[in-house]
C-alpha cells in the first residue's frame, strides 16, 4: 500500500458540518435539481463538508456534465465516494472533488491515461488502455489523492482527525467526528419517482400497461378509473423519453400492435395475429430504445412483451367476461338469441354459452332446465332470463 503524499499544506480546515447525499438509481436530470436546491437551502460555509455517495448504476452524460459543473462552482469543501455497488462513473467527474475515495470494484471510463494518471492509478489498479477504464482493485487503503474502503463511514473515518489529507488545492481537512453532526441528503418523493421510471425497463413497463389498462376501459366500460390509471402512468413513462433519447419510430410500431390487440379482442379470439401483434409489440420495444444512453438489456424487454401479451389474452377476457356474467342487465342486446346451458349454477341461475361468450342468466323456478339444452335468451324487468 502507498501511503498518502502529502503536497504543501497552507492551510487547516475544521469541518462544522457533514452533509452526505446518496445518488442512486440512474443518475439524471433529478438528482441535479435535488442537488442544486440542496446547496442553494443549506447555504454551505467554507468550514462545512458536502459528501456525494455515488452509486448510479447509470447516467445521463449531460446531466452529469451539469452536476461536475455544480460542484465545481462551489468554495466549500466536497467529496466523493463511489459505492457501495460496483458501478461505472466517469473519469472527469472525481477531477472536481476535493476529497474522492472508491469501493472495491468500480470502474472509471472514458480515462484519457497520462503521466500523472498512470502513476496514481495504474501502478496499483487495472488500467485497460484500449477501452480508456481503470477498474479499482480489491485492497482497501491510503493511496495518492484517493482512498478505497468498502463503507461510507469508513470513508469518513478516514477524513477524520487522525488523518489529515491534503486535496488538490494544496489545503488539508481536519474533521472531529465527535464534535460533527452528519446529516443523510435524499431528493424528493417526486424526484425518487422521477429517478425511479428513467430506468428503461420500468419506463417500457409503466408504458405499455398505460395503455392495456386504457384498452381494458374500452371493453369494459366503468366510471373511467383504469383508463385515467393508465393515462397516468402513459404521462410519467414519457417523462424520460426526451432526456434519455427515445427512438420515436417505436413508438408508431407500438401503436401499431396496440391497434392490433385491440382488434383481435374484439373479434373474440387471437390466433396467428396474436403472434404476429406480440412480435410487432417486442420489434416496437428494440426500436425505442435503439438510440437510448442507458444499456437496455433486450431480454428484459422481451419479458415485460410477453407478460403485457398475456395481459391482453387472458386478464382482460376474464374481466370482460366476469363483468359480463354478474351484470346481466348490461346484455339487452343479447335477447332473442339462441344459447346452450353449460352448467347449472343453483335453483334460479345457470351459465349459458352464446357463441364464445359465457354469461350467467336467471332460469324459472317452475322449469327443468339440463346441461347442453338450447333456449332463447329472454329480456324480464332488465334481467336476462331463459
Amino acid at each position: 500500500m502507498i501511503n498518502i503524499i502529502f503536497s504543501i499544506v497552507l492551510a487547516s480546515i475544521s469541518i462544522a458540518q457533514i452533509n452526505i447525499f446518496e445518488v442512486d438509481g440512474i443518475f439524471s436530470s433529478a438528482h441535479v435539481r435535488s442537488i442544486e436546491r440542496h446547496i442553494e437551502e443549506f447555504k454551505y460555509q467554507k468550514e462545512d463538508l458536502f459528501v456525494v455517495q455515488y452509486s448510479a448504476k447509470d447516467f445521463s452524460s449531460e446531466k452529469l456534465e451539469e452536476f461536475n459543473k455544480i460542484i465545481l462552482d462551489q468554495d466549500f469543501s466536497t467529496a466523493l465516494w463511489v459505492g457501495p455497488y460496483k458501478v461505472d462513473l466517469e473519469f472527469q467527474t472525481i477531477n472536481n472533488f476535493d476529497f474522492v475515495g472508491f469501493t472495491p470494484g468500480v470502474n472509471l471510463i472514458n480515462v484519457n491515461f497520462n503521466e500523472s494518471i498512470n502513476e496514481k492509478y495504474c501502478d496499483i489498479n487495472i488500467c485497460d488502455y484500449e477501452k480508456n477504464i481503470i477498474s479499482i482493485i480489491n485492497e482497501e487503503g491510503i493511496y495518492e489523492d484517493y482512498i478505497i474502503v468498502g463503507s461510507i463511514g469508513a470513508f469518513i473515518q478516514n477524513l477524520s482527525s487522525e488523518n489529515i489529507i491534503s486535496n488538490l488545492s494544496g489545503q488539508a481537512i481536519n474533521i472531529n467526528l465527535t464534535n460533527n453532526e452528519i446529516g443523510f441528503i435524499k431528493p424528493s418523493l417526486m424526484e425518487r419517482f422521477y429517478i425511479s421510471i428513467s430506468n428503461p425497463i420500468f419506463t417500457y413497463l409503466f408504458f405499455v400497461l398505460g395503455f392495456a389498462l386504457i384498452g381494458l376501459e374500452l371493453f369494459a366500460l366503468g366510471p373511467g378509473l383504469m383508463a385515467f390509471i393508465g393515462g397516468s402512468l402513459v404521462i410519467f413513462s414519457t417523462m424520460a423519453f426526451e432526456e434519455f433519447g427515445i427512438n420515436y419510430f417505436g413508438i408508431v410500431l407500438f401503436i401499431i400492435s396496440f391497434l392490433i390487440y385491440i382488434k383481435i379482442l374484439s373479434r373474440g379470439y387471437f390466433s396467428l395475429l396474436g403472434i404476429g401483434a406480440f412480435l410487432l409489440l417486442y420489434l416496437s420495444s428494440l426500436v425505442m430504445f435503439s438510440d437510448y444512453e442507458i444499456r437496455v438489456n433486450s431480454i428484459l424487454l422481451g419479458l415485460v412483451s410477453l407478460g403485457l401479451a398475456f395481459f391482453y389474452f387472458i386478464a382482460i377476457p376474464t374481466v370482460i367476461r366476469s363483468r359480463l356474467t354478474t351484470d346481466t342487465s348490461a346484455m339487452s342486446s343479447l335477447a332473442g338469441r339462441k344459447a346452450k346451458i353449460i352448467q347449472i349454477l343453483d335453483n334460479d341461475s345457470a351459465l349459458i354459452k352464446v357463441n364464445e361468450l359465457k354469461i350467467r342468466v336467471e332460469t324459472k323456478q317452475d322449469k327443468q332446465y339440463k346441461v347442453n339444452e338450447e333456449h332463447v335468451i329472454k329480456e324480464e324487468d332488465g334481467t336476462l332470463i331463459i
